[in-house]
């Protein structure tokens, strides 16, 4: 049987329109009744190009399809799950209990701070895994600081596993693959290129994978927000940081408005006797300055409580 065959572009478009896949308990008996629901030619197509596919991927690859034992129970409850994913990786964490954790890429350096201390607070959990989406900013801080923590991550890409993007993450790559206990994953299994299309479609699975999702940073139109959705859609737990010092929080705080819980705790100074100096992105990238009241390292002069 030809597993990937659940992951080529055409079949898997016509299983997620007709849902047949539902019928099924066992891969076997799918595999046996879908050619009868294509031309022959276009079948023998569609398979010759899975078959050269799996001959020719990197032999450390593992393909889980949602009728395998290793395929996660969080990822089966979402409405439209990959039928298969290509792991690269420990499959043995997607089984452990995870939390998302997303944000802008251009991040804010209270968000990046706020982002290490949440890592820091949640790997006193020794079961937990990390999961997010290898993106510049949150993501790719995220990840950094769970690997020095030496938390487990599951890196869910927007592209075929292989293909290191962005390119400013290659020493992520480097360091979750050098890691044995680190996962990467995707549901695109023939070469697929970053696009728009794709990103929202991997923000589904990583809502999906996790209990909780953390947003630490968002625009009120960002992959982020995306996420947010697909994590309301699937009835995940979602936790919002806000702070004055945030670039642009829009889309957090219309979450919050919306019923996400506040990430917060005590703090050490009152947020109302901050001097706040609006900045955007852009101009704190030329200037380079830290705004007042953050110390050097963009502290936040905030304890967390989970």
């Amino acid at each position: 049987m030809v597993v990937s065959i659940l992951g080529h572009p055409r079949v898997s478009s016509f299983l997620r329109k007709t849902r047949i896949w539902c019928n099924y308990i066992h891969f076997s008996e799918l595999y046996q009744v879908l050619p009868n629901y294509f031309e022959e030619d276009f079948w023998n197509q569609c398979l010759k190009e899975c078959i050269e596919w799996e001959a020719g991927k990197n032999p450390l690859w593992k393909l889980v399809s949602f009728y395998d034992p290793e395929y996660p129970k969080s990822l089966k409850e979402i409405y439209d799950p990959p039928l298969v994913i290509a792991c690269s990786g420990n499959v043995q964490l997607l089984q452990s209990p995870m939390v998302a954790i997303v944000g802008t890429r251009k991040s804010s350096p209270v968000s990046l701070s706020a982002t290490e201390e949440l890592v820091r607070l949640l790997s006193t959990n020794k079961s937990l895994s990390i999961v997010s989406g290898m993106a510049l900013g949150i993501d790719r801080r995220a990840f950094l600081s769970a690997l020095d923590w030496n938390v487990p991550v599951v890196g869910v890409l927007g592209t075929t596993l292989g293909m290191e993007y962005p390119p400013g993450n290659r020493d992520l790559y480097k360091r979750i693959k050098e890691n044995p206990n680190q996962l990467l994953l995707t549901e695109f299994l023939l070469k697929t290129e970053p696009a728009k299309w794709t990103f929202p479609k991997r923000n589904r699975v990583i809502s999906g994978l996790a209990d909780r999702v953390y947003i630490m940073e968002s625009g009120r139109k960002s992959g982020t927000i995306s996420t947010a959705y697909s994590a309301m859609e699937q009835n995940r737990e979602i936790y919002v940081f806000d702070h004055p010092k945030q670039f642009d929080n829009e889309g957090g705080r219309l979450l919050i408005r919306q019923g996400a819980l506040r990430l917060f705790g005590e703090t050490e100074t009152e947020i109302e006797e901050v001097n706040v100096i609006e900045m955007s992105y852009d101009e704190w990238r030329k200037k380079r300055t830290i705004p007042s009241g953050l110390g050097r390292d963009g502290g936040l002069g905030r304890k967390f409580t989970l």
